[in-house]
């Protein structure tokens, strides 16, 4: 029934797709972007890293106190590490602290650790950029000291940078300094790793780092997106003073470690690996919160704790070795599918009744928030969550609005079209179910009612016609508030006819009770109106009705114009018929044998004949309504049903004498029964003259 314009539903939809990209520009909304990544990690939980070949050593609270030099420490500390590291097999020896003032107080200690590195050969360190000035411009590059360079160039920086929420997730792969694009910390581990010439320079096309074999896809803020193994202490740790400690370093007495770092040196724990030395105590400001800042420990306790940079390294570098990229869509796909969810949840609302709709959105909206997290957790698709789910939201609440627009102004035309002759309980429900009611006709299973004042047209000649104007008024007006009573609609009134129907527009499974129902109210009615203004004329007025239940085509039809709110159809016909046919029985309410088949249960009738009404060939079984099945009957009405019963079956086994005598038995109980006088009146003919051999019982009505 709704018309919706096509114009209309795309410029909402455009509008609602607009919007939500404005929206979008809200901050708070990208800070939410970013902690829906935070909820995914925690949903996928920590990965295994155990054949992991970063391993880190840490500079922790333990050497702090083992070893005998306060911090900063002398820089032959780092040589002997880096010396039993290189004799332990390490593969890469990655020392994140930035080594770029001299050793001023430790006489030659930067000469020792620069003899390590040149023997080494495997070692990277570390520098940094840092941040002057307005905007993003870089004003100072650290560097390790000239003699450490000398010994070995390899070294990368290792500035981190933070989402606009403070938490890191992204890794600096390259920065642009000068004319020059230094790569991280990270990328010169990998490069020793593989065996990359330092001479081999960076290359970004496409978004992609271009690193001999390596390609390796950034972000669209131009970063690689770490894949975080775990929470800080994922990666395995051994602490720096386990591994400086050998026969020729002697930590304090009460930290002797000898026995352990030697075994530790010598289990092949560092062989071919790629070690990492770095700060794990907060003293030393080189803790950052991650995705798992939050997360729950072993035992299940809810834990927090920031990361240590050196183990951000590790997750970066851990990421490209294993290729555990994350995939991010690209933006005009990520706007389609925008779109499309906008137009889906729309449309639903449109098409879709409001509970339903209200449920298939939240269940859109949760299956597809639920599939960003399998997603990411299984193929690491990284796909927005929040303005698709903004999107939708918006599409709903405009869905909504939209649809509220419209059904008010349908309201106003059902009100208009069926106020005069819907009962006030079925405008509600057609209020509220606008959808039962459509434009056109379709084909229903319905009861219809035709009821005509008997000897109307004698009556009306003795009235004048204010007279009869006002007699039809009253007569019409008592009529139609038992028809609503019972849920039924008129269809017309033509004269004194008046033609009804049950089960529509707005259906319920009783339709033929109530139809029974209205139908004996209506006789009884009749009996109690006030005819005292047409006493000389009329001291009563009685009326006949047919009643049947089948399928007929229901709907609006007329012109484009005018049209009326009817119903048609073969039930509809035999329906005229049957009013018509209570004449030949002296009955007044008469059915047919489907509408009593769905009333039998609460009313109380009797069997009148097998009949074939004019204009049709099929003969049809008819029944005539006594009363509600819960009605009480006089005892003679009691007694005779039964009598009557039998003599019908006498009639039809053409045993003419005993149908008689039960026929006279009724008119002795109930003298006015018309059906008795009629079944009477055939027995005593077929009596004298039997109808032929072929003879079906069937009664063929020769009037309408």
């Amino acid at each position: 029934m709704k018309r919706y314009s096509i114009f209309t539903i795309v410029g909402i939809i455009l509008l609602v797709f607009f919007l939500t990209l404005l929206i979008r520009l809200v901050p708070a909304l990208d800070s939410l972007e970013l902690k829906t990544i935070d909820w995914r990690y925690g949903w996928r939980g920590p990965l295994p890293v155990e054949d992991s070949p970063v391993v880190l050593v840490t500079i922790d609270d333990q050497s702090f106190e083992s070893l005998p030099d306060r911090w900063p420490w002398p820089r032959h500390y780092y040589a002997e590490v880096i010396e039993n590291l290189t004799q332990a097999g390490a593969k890469v020896i990655g020392v994140d602290v930035i080594l770029d003032v001299p050793d001023l107080v430790n006489q030659g200690s930067d000469e020792r650790m620069a003899r390590a590195v040149q023997q080494s050969g495997r070692v990277v360190l570390a520098g940094k950029l840092e941040y002057g000035g307005r905007g993003r411009s870089y004003a100072k590059l650290s560097t390790p000291v000239p003699v450490l360079l000398a010994a070995d160039s390899a070294w990368g920086l290792v500035s981190m940078e933070a989402d606009q929420d403070g938490m890191y997730r992204q890794y600096v792969i390259a920065q642009q300094y000068q004319e020059e694009l230094l790569p991280s910390f990270g990328l010169q581990v990998l490069k020793k790793y593989f065996d990359i010439p330092q001479s081999d320079s960076i290359r970004i096309e496409e978004g992609i780092i271009h690193l001999g074999d390596l390609r390796i896809p950034l972000s669209s803020e131009g970063m690689l997106r770490i894949n975080f193994a775990g929470p800080a202490g994922t990666f395995p740790q051994y602490s720096f003073d386990s591994v400086i400690d050998d026969e020729q370093f002697s930590l304090k007495e009460d930290y002797d470690l000898d026995y352990f770092s030697t075994s530790l040196l010598s289990d092949e724990v560092f062989k071919d690996k790629i070690v990492l030395i770095g700060s794990t105590v907060s003293e030393l400001h080189d803790n950052f919160p991650t995705p798992f800042f939050e997360f729950k420990d072993r035992q299940g306790n809810e834990r927090k704790a920031e990361m240590p940079g050196v183990e951000i390294h590790a997750n970066a570098i851990w990421s490209i070795l294993n290729s555990l990229y994350y995939k991010e869509i690209n933006h005009w796909i990520s706007l389609g599918l925008l779109l499309l969810l906008i137009v889906i949840v729309y449309l639903m609302v449109l098409r879709l009744s409001t509970g339903l709709s209200i449920g298939l959105s939240a269940v859109l909206i949760i299956v597809y928030n639920l599939a960003q997290f399998y997603l990411f957790a299984r193929y690491r698709y990284l796909m927005p969550m929040v303005m698709p789910t903004l999107g939708m939201v918006l599409g709903f609440i405009s869905g909504t609005l939209h649809d509220f627009i419209i059904t008010q102004r349908e309201k106003k035309m059902i009100i208009g079209a069926f106020e005069r002759y819907v009962p006030p309980k079925v405008v509600k429900e057609l209020l509220a179910h606008p959808e039962k009611l459509k434009l056109g006709g379709e084909e229903r299973f319905l009861t219809v009612i035709f009821m005509d004042l008997a000897n109307f047209t004698s009556i009306s000649e003795h009235l004048k016609p204010a007279e009869l104007v006002n007699l039809i008024n009253l007569f019409l007006t008592e009529m139609t508030e038992i028809v609503f009573k019972y849920d039924g609609i008129i269809d017309k009134y033509e004269g004194d006819l008046i033609m009804a129907e049950f089960g529509a527009p707005v259906f319920f499974e009783d339709h033929a009770v109530k139809a029974c129902h209205a139908a004996l109210e209506m006789q009884e009615r009749l009996k109690t109106l006030d005819l005292s203004k047409y006493k000389d004329v009329i001291s009563s007025l009685t009326g006949r009705i047919g009643i049947n239940s089948g399928h007929m085509i229901v709907g609006n039809m007329g012109s484009k114009q005018v049209f009326d709110y009817t119903v048609m159809g073969d039930p509809v016909n035999l329906a005229s018929r049957l009013e018509g046919a209570n004449k030949d029985y002296g009955t007044r309410i008469m059915i047919s044998e489907d509408t009593y088949k769905l009333a039998k249960d609460d009313i109380i009738s009797r069997p009148l004949d097998l009949i074939r009404v004019k204009g049709r060939q099929k003969p049809v079984r008819v029944l005539e309504v006594v009363a509600r099945r819960e009605q009480s009957l006089s005892d003679n009405l009691r007694s005779m049903l039964p009598v009557f019963v039998n003599g019908i079956r006498y009639y039809h086994t053409r045993d003419w004498k005993k149908a008689e005598d039960c026929f006279v038995f009724c008119l002795s109980l109930v003298p006015e029964d018309g059906p008795s006088k009629e079944y009477l009146r055939r027995v005593k003919e077929y009596s004298k003259e039997p109808p032929p051999e072929d003879w079906d019982g069937v009664y063929t009505m020769h009037s309408k």
